[in-house]
């Protein structure tokens, strides 16, 4: 069967509350003590290794305890984290993290491919002859209002309605019943 492909990027905006809250828990599953101390600062740190610097203070001490979480260390954080608060996450697909304006970026990007569900398209060579015979009709047209004028893309005006192959409508009929 033909299939068409489906491009995806999310993007995730974490802001430093929330960085904090997920190396937390993530430090406490792994046996970590940072998440029963009380939070003395957390900063986002550039140079010269990008990542979260967390200062907690432990309970019943005066001792501070710093730990730096560098980025593949926030990525796996951060998807720990959506799992465990349902936020989905496309399992595959390049994974990247930087530094935002006020927190974290985690982006996701991938492709899919799903299966055909209609006729393919007509090749772009023949919408490009298309266009090209279109171009003198576009060019009189121009000198019309701007609201009369039908959409352009880079390859020339775009054909409102794209034939359907003759056998279509009885495949469908067919694979229907």
């Amino acid at each position: 069967m033909a299939r068409v492909p489906v491009h995806e990027v999310r993007k995730l905006m974490l802001p430093l509350a929330t960085a904090v809250d997920a190396v937390l828990e993530l430090d406490c599953e792994q046996g970590g003590a940072l998440a029963f101390g009380a939070i003395v600062s957390a900063k986002i740190e550039t140079d010269p290794e990008p990542g979260l610097m967390v200062v907690v203070q432990r309970r019943g001490t005066e001792s501070t305890d710093s730990r730096k979480f560098e980025l593949p260390m926030l990525a796996a954080a951060f998807i720990r984290y959506c799992w465990k608060c349902r936020i989905p996450l496309p399992r595959y697909g390049a994974k990247k993290i930087e530094i935002g304006p006020d927190g974290f970026i985690f982006t996701i990007e991938g492709t899919v491919e799903v299966v055909r569900r209609h006729g393919a398209l007509p090749q772009r060579e023949a919408l490009r002859s298309t266009a090209a015979s279109a171009a003198p009709a576009a060019a009189a047209e121009a000198s019309e209002p701007a609201d009369a004028a039908e959409p352009v893309d880079a390859a020339g005006p775009i054909e409102p309605v794209v034939p359907m192959p003759e056998e279509a409508p009885a495949e469908r009929v067919a694979s229907a019943s």
